[in-house]
């Protein structure tokens, strides 16, 4: 039932109700009222009959005649006339057939029944004595109630029946016009609706026309629908890789940073696919991005898996990623970081016959009320580090010193000011072998900023230098700053250049020419680079060879525990030693394997005609190893002999 219908309903059960109520009061009064009319007739009658007897003679006739004469009136039930002894003189009643007329139900039900009023007379002469008794008559009192009770409730019931056509007519007319202008309205929205008939509907054309509209609707609402998520996925979404952009990750780890509760806080970890461009050069695009939203599918899944919904990956640039890990522990964020490795690791592809494309990793946290800039200007430049360690170990964003925690664009207006204002020194170190005799000096350069705090040294500034493309120009200043120092100096000197300055072009030029304006200091310098130079870079390298060797210097190789491999092509080129360093060094006195293949490094070079060095050499037991070995130089914090790589208390600038 609509609530139309039910108001209707109610409203009409509430007028019958007060009109029914109303009826039943009038009753009762009516009822009242009568019963005392009739009361009030019974004892004017017998009052009436009374008074006439005590004035009339006593004879039985009169008596009879005056009964007669009472009763003849017809608003008597009764009139009955007894003596001093109480035996009926007279009596006048109605007869059996009327009052079997009477005693029908209506009699019962209406209880109008007059009481018999009885009073005492005397005669003139005194000779009679006695009692008269009246009863009105209530049948005219009853039929009159009844009546006026039937017309009452007929008007009642006509008025109902009024009531009830005028309701199912105006339900009617009222659910007509909201169904025709329901109609119109639905039939609006379609379309075509200058194509639809124009009137009245039913109730089955609405409902028909409500299905279409709600139809019509849904498909809107999905349409609707379908353009929010294509947009949100614009705004907050990665094309490529369906991962949050850029965009949406600053804003996350905003809202990480501004958490107050309890376990507020996290860890973020960064990484950078290094060799991007080369894989964009070497393979088709379709290929890359195929390439880079399988990884991140996969990625997802497992960052998903352990670390819940609460973490965030995205990629925030072309080769960048990150990945929020709010309320984490360090051993939480440990752990994920490990299996994020491990997984970048198994999704490398094949860059050439040597080795895969690689990854660069970062961690740093954060806790509320931390700059987010400042946050992930640390990221950033251990990201650079890591790219300068050249593995994919995931590097701490704390290990920088504060003053060098600052970003990408930072660094290269850093960078760019040194270079303009040659803001750029030396800081010299011997290098003496286990014999004790000096071998040569170690070069490295280091950068005044023009705050005049402490000079960064090179392991902080080379790796952005790296990264902006700037480090042919500090390798450049590096080798001037040697030279003027081999002018000053007598012994030999060892000046690091990084294998990223090999691969620009100028630099192997520009070098050429300043070896041959010094040649009698070239002599005594040697140029140490990276020995991955001989995998990835060996062209370049044999171009460096040439020329240092052409103009009487020497070239010597790096890290060369960090790639093993280049020891198949170490009788390409002319160098002249070969160092170890790193983790091969502090584990070779628990490893058997390191030490065999220590003492395979050892009988290379000896067959080559090179000189070993050992760095990082944790304790004398190692020493003692390495010395057995023939190795001919070591370094480390313990031995005896070691020179730490400390700046100098002094750093005179050297024009450049």
């Amino acid at each position: 039932m609509s609530t139309l219908r039910r108001l209707l309903f109610c409203t009409a059960l509430l007028v019958g109700f007060i009109l029914l109520g109303a009826q039943a009061l009038g009753m009762i009064a009516a009822h009242r009222y009568l019963n005392t009319q009739l009361a009030q007739q019974s004892e004017g009658g017998a009052s009436a009959l009374a008074w006439a007897l005590a004035h009339a003679s006593s004879s039985p006739d009169e008596r009879a005649a005056l009964a007669d004469d009472l009763y003849a009136q017809g608003l008597y039930a009764l009139v009955r006339i007894t003596d001093d002894n109480g035996s009926t003189l007279i009596e006048r009643q109605q007869s059996a057939s009327a009052s079997g007329r009477d005693g029908d139900w209506r009699r019962d039900w209406l209880n109008v029944q007059p009481p018999a009023i009885t009073r005492a007379y005397v005669s003139m002469d005194g000779g009679a004595r006695g009692t008269v008794t009246v009863q009105a008559d209530g049948q005219l009192a009853r039929d009159t109630l009844w009546q006026g009770g039937v017309r009452v409730l007929g008007l009642v019931l006509a008025a109902g029946v009024f009531w009830s056509l005028f309701a199912f007519n105006l339900v009617r007319w009222i659910e007509a016009r909201t169904s025709r202008d329901i109609c119109q309205r639905v039939r609006a929205l379609s379309p075509d609706n200058d194509a639809l008939p124009v009137g009245s509907c039913e109730l089955a054309g609405v409902d028909q026309a409500l299905v279409d509209a709600q139809r019509r609707v849904a498909a809107t609402v999905e349409e609707q629908n379908a353009k929010i998520e294509s947009l949100q996925s614009e705004i907050y979404r990665d094309p490529i890789t369906r991962l949050s952009n850029r965009k949406h990750f600053v804003d996350q780890f905003r809202a990480a940073l501004a958490d107050k509760s309890t376990d507020a806080g996290g860890h973020v970890l960064m990484f950078r696919q290094r060799d991007l461009a080369q894989i964009n050069r070497h393979l088709s695009r379709a290929f890359t991005d195929q390439w880079l939203r399988s990884s991140s599918d996969r990625l997802r899944k497992l960052v998903v898996e352990f670390g819940g919904t609460s973490t965030q990956l995205a990629r925030i640039s072309g080769s960048d990623f990150a990945l929020l890990m709010p309320r984490t522990s360090a051993p939480q964020a440990s752990v994920l970081a490990e299996r994020v490795r491990r997984e970048l690791r198994a999704l490398r592809v094949p860059m050439d016959k040597y080795g895969w494309c690689r990854w660069a990793l970062a961690m740093a946290a954060f806790a509320p009320g931390d700059n987010m800039s400042d946050t992930l200007a640390r990221l950033d430049h251990a990201l650079m580090c890591a790219e300068s360690a050249d593995d994919d170990q995931i590097t701490p964003a704390s290990q920088a010193a504060d003053s060098t925690r600052i970003g990408e664009y930072s660094w290269h207006d850093a960078l760019v000011t040194a270079l303009e204002q040659h803001r750029f020194s030396l800081s010299v170190q011997p290098l003496h072998a286990v014999t004790g005799e000096l071998l040569h000096h170690e070069a490295s350069l280091t950068l005044h900023d023009t705050t005049g705090g402490d000079p960064v040294p090179a392991s902080i500034f080379i790796p952005p230098a790296v990264r902006l493309g700037l480090s042919a120009e500090c390798d450049i200043q590096a080798i001037r700053l040697g030279l003027d120092w081999l002018f000053t100096h007598s012994e030999a000197l060892t000046v690091p250049v990084s294998l990223a300055s090999l691969a620009q072009t100028s630099f192997l030029s520009r070098l050429e020419r300043m070896l041959a304006d010094r040649p009698a200091l070239t002599g005594r310098l040697i140029i140490e680079v990276d020995a991955d130079g001989l995998i990835e870079q060996g062209g370049d390298l044999r171009q460096l060879c040439d020329i240092v060797t052409a103009a009487g210097g020497r070239v010597g190789l790096s890290r060369l525990s960090q790639q093993f491999g280049a020891m198949e092509r170490l009788h390409e080129f002319p160098v002249c030693y070969l160092k170890l360093c790193g983790s091969f060094i502090t584990g070779l006195l628990h490893s058997p394997g390191s030490q065999h293949l220590a003492a395979t490094v050892m009988a290379t070079a000896a067959t080559l005609d090179m000189a070993v060095y050992a760095e990082d050499v944790p304790d004398s037991a190692t020493q003692d190893i390495l010395e057995d070995l023939g190795v001919r130089a070591i370094r480390g914090a313990v031995v005896n002999f070691a020179h730490t790589r400390e700046l100098a208390p002094d750093h005179q600038w050297v024009s450049s």
